[in-house]
């Protein structure tokens, strides 16, 4: 009977464990897509002989970044870390990707500016609500949309002349109003979920 007993326990302790794991199928797909910055890096050498190579790269990243959310609900793989883990990886994928159209002088710095600064606000702000609560704040919808429309431009931009023609700049503008929108909703969200009174101690 003691052993019965014990049986269920260490089956209860299983999912727990996984669910603080790294090494999950979708955590490494994350991991893969941050670590892709190297090949980018390397056909930036030459951006405008790479165009294509350079957008089959990003379009190739962007499907890990769907692949990892399908491996975390088929599997059940989803972890506290993989919350942190996926929304890094893009942030540190568009971050060396916008510095590096920067330097190749296909992104104007003020939209450079813009798009660091909304991921380093979120980052900062992630990491010190998890300290103060455990909590991490998860992406959600508009998130994803800013994603896709700041890569859209960072397309336009790759084929375009310098930011100097009419699609570049009205993506610009659109990918900005999403900036400014997903910003506005994780403070919402951040505020919420801050302790009230946290600022006593």
């Amino acid at each position: 009977m003691s052993k019965s007993r014990q049986q269920p326990s260490r089956r209860s302790a299983a999912p727990r464990q996984a669910s603080e794991s790294i090494a999950t199928p979708s955590n490494l797909l994350s991991i893969f897509r941050a670590l892709l910055v190297i090949p980018l890096i390397l056909l930036f050498d030459e951006p405008r002989s790479n165009q294509l190579l350079i957008a089959g790269l990003c379009f190739f990243a962007y499907l890990t970044d769907l692949g990892d959310g399908w491996l975390a609900r088929k599997f059940g793989g989803e972890t506290k870390m993989g919350r942190i883990i996926d929304p890094l990886a893009d942030k540190v994928y568009i971050t060396v990707f916008v510095l590096l159209m920067l330097d190749a002088r296909m992104l104007p710095a003020w939209y450079v500016i813009a798009v660091i600064a909304r991921d380093v606000i979120i980052f900062v702000g992630g990491m010190y609500l998890k300290q103060r609560t455990g909590q991490v704040v998860q992406s959600n919808m508009l998130g994803k949309a800013t994603v896709v429309g700041i890569g859209f431009t960072l397309i336009a931009g790759l084929f375009g002349e310098g930011g100097t023609n009419v699609t570049l700049q009205l993506l610009m503008f659109v990918s900005l109003g999403l900036v400014a929108a997903s910003l506005y909703v994780y403070g919402e969200r951040f505020v919420k979920l801050l302790p009230k009174g946290s600022g006593k101690k």
